[in-house]
Formats: C-alpha cells, structure tokens, sequence
C-alpha cells in the first residue's frame, strides 16, 4: 500500500538559522531599508527553498507555501479592486492573524494573482504544483460587511470573483486547484449554499479540483461535502479528535456507505503540534481508510497549512509523509 503525498498550502516562511527572515526583509522594505527589487529576490528565494524542501521530502504535488501572502484574504485582495485590508482579527483559535477585508464601491476581477505564483513555481520544480484559493465562505466571514450587506449576499460576490480566478488558472495551465474552506461545519447556517458557491466556481472546470476542510468536525459535516462537484475531499482528521474519539471510524463508515466516490486526501498529520507523529500509528490509520476507499484514490497530507510551526518541525512533518506513505 502505497498513498501519493501533498500538503495543504501554507509553509513558514522564516527558518531557526535566520537565512530565511521574510516578515524581516518586508519590515525593511516598508521602512525603506530595502527596494523592491530586493523584497521580489527574498520572496523569490524562500519560495525556491519550499519547493526544495517538498521535492527532497518525496512528496508527489506541491505547493509554493503561499509565501506572497500575508493571510488566507490576502489574494483576493490583490487580484480584485475594491477591496482594501483593515483591522487585525484572530485566525480561528490559532496564534495567527489576519487582516479583515473591507469592501469599497465597484468591487471587480482584475487579474490572477495566483496564476503568476504558479507560473514561477512552475519554473523551479517539475513537479507538479497546485494553486490553493480561499473559498467564499472564508472570505465572507473574513469581511467588514457594509450598512445592508449580508454574509449571504458576501458569498455570492466572492463566488463571482473565485470563479473569475479559478478560470484564469486553467487558462494559465494549472492543473490542480484547490478551495480552502474552514469555515464548513455541520452547524454553519451557510454551508449548503457555501456548497452550491463551489459547485459554481469550479463547473466547466477541466483541472482536478479540490476543497479542503479543516479545523472542524469533518465526520458531521461529510454528508453534505458529499454534494460537492470535486474530484478530492482534504479532510482534518486530527482537530476534532479530542472533542470525538470516534472521528475516524465515523469518517470511515461515511466512506465505506459509497456516498462520496472521489478522491480523499487524509490529513492524519498535525500541522498545529510539534510533536511528530508515529509512523507505525500513521500506517495504521492509513489501513482504516483503504478498507473504506482504495489507496490509488488516497492521498496523505497534513491537516491544515504547515505556517503554524516552526520551519525544522514543519520539514520534519513533510519528512514524514513519504516516509509513513511508502
């Protein structure tokens, strides 16, 4: 038995050794002590070393850790005009932050921010590399909502705007795309409409797509990520574990019902702990889900973005991943 491997998008983007200090080199640049041309080789520069590190771990499809931006919104603030980036809010219950969007008058789709990460990405590995895009749900919840606007009526703008950017990636050749939603739950009031906002962004849509869930309960939620038009499920199959002792098993009956036929990556590893996984155990967990789905049609991943640790762990946990693949 043997899974194909991938991450879920995020990387640090600062290492112990400080030869890689991004955040340092953009509080330069802001300040004036670097010019541009210096901040584009910097960020060129960790970016080759991301994708290094996936290529050297084994790793079958990779991403460029989203080094260009500052927080999940982040690209879809840059590739659209109209929306500006305000206060400071937490990132779910991790020690991160975001900044809220802000909406002005004439929000449009300009050009895919992403579709250039990708083409430079694409030019420094020949593996394959996948585009991770915020999903709707996320974004709305991600904005200062205007006097009349609701989170419903937010979703409905940022699917138009995903959808704009999702076709200029195909353009650009990308053939794996993936839409990030954490905010899916079986207790979210927005989910079966976040659901059909998916459907609408990616139908048409000829590269494999995927949607990523994490930081929830994904075994009560499964029934209705079923109704997605993908071709992969990227599950978290560590947040809830404490709160739901049987979260894989339930996980694994759902799957083993037939009612989801695609591609599931399971995010058996902690991208928020530092302490690594045991191999043995993982090849276990691994067995479970090959009862329920055949491994040609597995993927093993971590269960969120690596940005959470620090750069040694996080290399250590994609480390892992080959090797409890294989």
């Amino acid at each position: 038995m043997s899974l194909r491997t991938t991450v879920v998008g995020s990387y640090p983007k600062v290492t112990e050794s400080g030869s890689d200090n991004l955040p340092g080199t953009i509080d330069k640049w802001q300040k004036q002590q670097v010019n541009d041309s210096g901040l584009a080789a910097e960020i060129e520069k960790v970016i080759r070393r991301v994708l290094q590190e996936q290529e050297q771990a084994g790793l079958d499809l990779l991403t460029d850790g989203q080094i260009r931006w500052e927080d999940l919104p982040h690209l879809i603030a840059r590739s659209s005009t109209g929306i500006g980036r305000g206060a400071l809010r937490r990132f779910f219950d991790n020690n991160v932050y975001y900044r809220r969007l802000e909406m002005a008058n004439g929000v449009s789709w300009q050009k895919s921010a992403a579709a250039d990460e990708i083409r430079f990405a694409s030019t420094v590995t020949k593996k394959p590399v996948k585009a991770a895009l915020p999903g709707p749900l996320t974004l709305a919840y991600a904005t200062e909502a205007k006097p009349g606007q609701s989170l419903e009526s937010l979703l409905s703008l940022y699917a138009d705007l995903l959808r704009q950017e999702v076709q200029a990636l195909e353009k650009a050749g990308v053939k794996e795309i993936q839409i990030d939603e954490p905010h899916l739950s079986a207790t979210e009031p927005l989910t079966a409409k976040a659901i059909e906002a998916i459907n609408k962004i990616f139908s048409g849509v000829k590269a494999r797509r995927w949607v990523a869930v994490y930081f929830q309960d994904v075994s009560a939620v499964l029934p209705a990520l079923a109704k997605l038009q993908v071709e992969v499920l990227s599950l978290d199959l560590v947040s809830a574990r404490e709160k739901n002792p049987g979260l894989l098993a339930k996980t694994v009956d759902f799957l083993k019902s037939g009612a989801w036929k695609g591609e599931v990556a399971l995010g058996l590893v902690d991208a928020r702990n530092t302490k690594l996984e045991n191999t043995a155990k993982l090849k276990e967990e691994m067995a479970l889900f090959t009862q329920a789905v055949p491994a040609e049609r597995l993927w093993l991943s971590p269960n969120c973005g690596l940005e959470f640790l620090p750069h040694q762990s996080a290399e250590k946990k994609i480390k892992l991943l080959r090797e409890a693949a294989n």
